[in-house]
């Protein structure tokens, strides 16, 4: 399976140190160029791809951000790159953001749905998955 993320979910489970739930829940790991600008000091680990979207796509976001959508840059490239690629998922967890992926048919999961894979694939304990959740509700109450 491929999925492409946002920045978000990468800085979530970087911080709760399970980022590398990732390629074990998904083939192929995508992220476009502005969410590789907003991890900043972020160094993703090599099997995160940095994908490039189409200039059809780079178009599709200026526009997007030209008409002063709530949506931001990375959430945008990120559900082109998705399109794009066909990739299976794309992770967003800003509740905007999801709603308008899913108006362009990309099939959404957001980091605790991450999470819950991989409690699905017996990667993680349901001890460990409630420890997760109890951070992220910490971090973003």
């Amino acid at each position: 399976m491929k999925v492409v993320s946002n920045t978000s979910p990468i800085i979530f489970l970087s911080k709760i140190e399970a980022l590398d739930l990732l390629p074990q829940c998904f083939d192929q790991v995508m992220i476009p160029p502005a969410v590789s600008n907003e991890l900043g000091d972020l160094l993703p680990p090599k099997y995160i791809e940095h994908t490039s979207i189409s200039i059809a796509g780079q178009h599709f976001v200026k526009g997007a951000l030209d008409m002063r959508r709530s949506l931001h840059i990375g959430e945008l490239e990120a559900m082109v790159l998705a399109q794009e690629t066909q990739a299976n998922y794309v992770i967003l967890d800003d509740k905007l953001a999801r709603r308008k992926a899913q108006l362009m048919d990309l099939n959404v999961i957001g980091t605790i749905g991450v999470l819950l894979l991989a409690h699905q694939q017996k990667l993680i304990l349901t001890a460990t998955i409630q420890e997760h959740l109890a951070i992220k509700v910490a971090i973003n109450p």
